[in-house]
């Protein structure tokens, strides 16, 4: 079974190292028409326009493909055991297939290791903010919310005037690192008609390779937060893991197992959501480079082909 990545299209997301999986240009077509699988990493927007010939030829070609997107557990990142997600379809929660269901601690409690991760105890702040952890703007993990919302600057409207329906709290928005200016017109946009909206200066640490979601500053915003609100955001798992209520606003969310779902619930949501068959499944999504090479990922998936 010939398993086919095209030059570019999967970028620095590194190929088993298997007979059977090729790299080639996307001036091989005799390789690529002759493939039975596709692996792509996920659609990143500056590489859309110059490689929407090759992601459209993948999905149009009606044979099974690969999605690779970075980790889902970013907390205390280890640059000599990095892992990356791997599954049918997408990287979306609701949309992928990572045949994960029920899966058992192993693998978990491996990545617990690697990353030194605490999973804290649940808790609610009574005198806590609400802490928005915003993505990059024009992201492709944004999709649903641009079909929602129509505008990332709507977006955040929206849930402000939904959130202020039933609480007055603070909202104090944590930026991700790329694009603030963008973030930070779109907030500015909505003080116009809300009160008590601050953004967080804890973005001395954030770092690029967490996603904009792990680190020291991190931990200063959610040391303070009653619960935690996003999209579908990759801090969301952290927070998770934090013990802090958290909203995922979308399905799409890795999240989303484990989070309250709807903002009429943010002065009394659910508290004691189960955490461990969550962890157990995520840690079937993600691989770490040397399992990669292994080829370890593909013969989990592998086994999906003849569902």
């Amino acid at each position: 079974m010939l398993v086919v990545g095209i030059e570019g299209v999967m970028r620095t997301h590194p190929l088993p190292k298997l007979d059977n999986f090729v790299m080639v240009p996307w001036e091989d077509q005799d390789t690529i028409q002759s493939a039975d699988v596709f692996i792509q990493a996920n659609i990143k927007e500056a590489k859309l326009k110059q490689l929407r010939p090759q992601y459209q030829y993948i999905q149009d070609s009606g044979k099974p493909y690969i999605v690779t997107e970075s980790a889902v557990f970013r907390q205390n990142l280890n640059p000599d055991r990095l892992y990356h997600r791997w599954a049918w379809w997408s990287y979306f929660w609701d949309e992928a297939d990572y045949n994960c269901d029920n899966s058992p601690p192993d693998r978990w409690n491996q990545i617990k290791q690697d990353q030194n991760i605490t999973v804290k105890d649940w808790r609610l702040n009574e005198d806590g903010y609400i802490l928005v952890l915003l993505q990059r703007p024009r992201d492709s993990s944004l999709r649903n919310l641009l079909a929602r919302h129509g505008k990332y600057d709507k977006f955040i409207y929206n849930t402000i005037q939904e959130i202020r329906r039933y609480t007055d709290r603070e909202i104090r928005f944590r930026l991700h690192p790329l694009k603030q200016e963008q973030q930070r017109e779109a907030i500015q946009m909505a003080r116009g008609d809300f009160t008590n909206i601050s953004i967080s200066e804890n973005n001395d640490a954030l770092s690029i390779e967490h996603g904009g979601s792990g680190g020291p500053s991190l931990q200063r915003d959610l040391d303070g937060a009653r619960v935690c609100v996003g999209f579908n955001s990759n801090a969301l798992t952290e927070t998770v893991i934090e013990g802090i209520p958290t909203f995922s606003l979308d399905p799409s969310s890795m999240a989303w197992p484990v989070s309250n779902h709807f903002l009429r619930d943010i002065e009394n949501p659910v508290v004691d959501l189960p955490r461990e068959q969550w962890l157990y499944n995520l840690g079937y999504c993600q691989w770490r480079e040397d399992e990669i090479h292994q080829g370890l990922p593909w013969y989990h998936l592998k086994e999906r082909l003849d569902v």
